[in-house]
């Protein structure tokens, strides 16, 4: 019989994101998270975790960093231990944002396009990834994220178009596709099958 490992994990579920940047400048213009729980210690739900250049958008001043949930518990949880330490989201003042309710809604196919809406009081945010490239899945035993070790494993889908709208105003921006040891890597990707398991410390 096989060798089992067993080890607790601390969140399963679906995790795409997208980043926009400016087709001149190359500067960041939005990036969103959204988390969609199937099991954490928290309970499940959805979290959204949006951060937006709104001057760049063309949509008022300054800067959005907000946080929309079903399950705020839940949505802090991945925000403090694990997103706010990804690349686009440092250093955006999330540990100080509270959670707002949030209703979702989301629709796909797997395979070419995926379509997530929020709802959350007067806002309506809608994010939708298209044209798939690929499908890998990714394990990364050592995960280093806010002096913590994590691993990760997910099925990563980059895609060549996403897009984001935001009450109604889709926010101008382009996503960035490269290529990595022959395989395409995308600012805007689905994530698929994917746990969270925290490294013991010595």
């Amino acid at each position: 019989m096989p060798r089992q490992i067993k080890r607790p994990v601390i969140f399963t579920g679906e995790n795409p994101g997208l980043s926009l940047f400016h087709p001149d400048s190359g500067a960041l213009v939005v990036a969103a998270s959204y988390w969609r729980c199937t099991y954490s210690a928290h309970g499940e739900g959805n979290a959204l975790i949006l951060w937006l250049d709104r001057a760049a958008a063309g949509i008022g001043e300054g800067t959005l960093t907000a946080i929309y949930a079903d399950n705020a518990p839940m949505a802090r949880f991945v925000t403090d231990t694990l997103n706010q330490h990804f690349g686009d989201f440092q250093n955006k003042g999330f540990p100080t944002v509270t959670p707002e309710p949030a209703r979702f809604f989301q629709e796909s196919d797997s395979r070419s396009y995926h379509r997530v809406a929020a709802h959350a009081g007067e806002h309506r945010i809608e994010l939708v990834w298209r044209d798939v490239r690929d499908y890998q899945q990714v394990i990364a035993s050592e995960m280093a994220l806010g002096g913590r070790s994590f691993e990760l494993a997910t099925v990563i889908c980059p895609c060549a178009s996403a897009t984001i709208t935001f009450d109604g105003t889709p926010i101008p921006g382009e996503v960035r596709l490269t290529e990595r040891d022959g395989r395409p890597q995308s600012s805007a990707f689905l994530a698929f099958a994917e746990s969270w398991v925290e490294n013991a410390t010595a």
